[in-house]
């Protein structure tokens, strides 16, 4: 299996005016929570309109099997369960960590995204000793990260999983992978 590298977007100029105007931090006050959605909404709806956001971020949003644990809603759906729908979604609070997502991919240090692709490109073995190779690093990792004082990876190193093109079963167990590590 060929790795791929988890692609990055190109903005435009009015793009990154608006991205600048963004705060993707979960400690908000309201004026910089205001302002970060008065942002996203355009920024969001120019990325989809061109078609600039990699189609495995939609995906990733609009597909409830890669919504492990939403009770067969995709995170689209939660929203709009909730009453936000069309481009109001684009404008929620709640929408910036996708946005985040759609706009620089997994949210994982490089280093750590370069030893995961290592891994993956190095084949050593059969799929499944490659797998077991990789969830064994993505523990360790997750412990890593965890122990330097930062968030918990479980969701982005599915995203890198499903990113370079493993399919929902694999990158299912990675994801547990990281979710168990302790």
């Amino acid at each position: 299996m060929e790795a791929l590298r988890p692609q990055r977007i190109i903005l435009n100029r009015q793009e990154r005016e608006w991205l600048e105007k963004i705060s993707f931090s979960k400690t908000w006050n309201h004026d910089v929570l205001r302002a970060s959605c008065d942002a996203a909404a355009p920024l969001a709806r120019s990325l989809f309109d061109r078609g600039a956001i990699p189609e495995v971020r939609v995906r990733y949003f609009c597909d409830p099997k890669l919504n492990i644990g939403g009770h067969g809603k995709s995170r689209k759906q939660v929203f709009e369960a909730n009453g936000t729908t069309g481009d109001a979604i684009l404008g929620h609070g709640n929408f910036l960590e996708y946005l985040k997502y759609f706009v620089f991919g997994p949210d994982l240090p490089d280093e750590t995204i370069n030893q995961f692709l290592t891994i993956v490109e190095d084949e050593r073995g059969s799929s499944g000793e490659v797998l077991e190779q990789l969830r064994r690093f993505v523990r360790k990792e997750t412990r890593r990260l965890r122990s330097e004082g930062r968030q918990d990876f479980t969701e982005e190193f599915f995203k890198l999983a499903l990113e370079i093109g493993f399919d929902l079963g694999p990158a299912g167990s990675i994801r547990e992978a990281a979710r168990s590590a302790r």
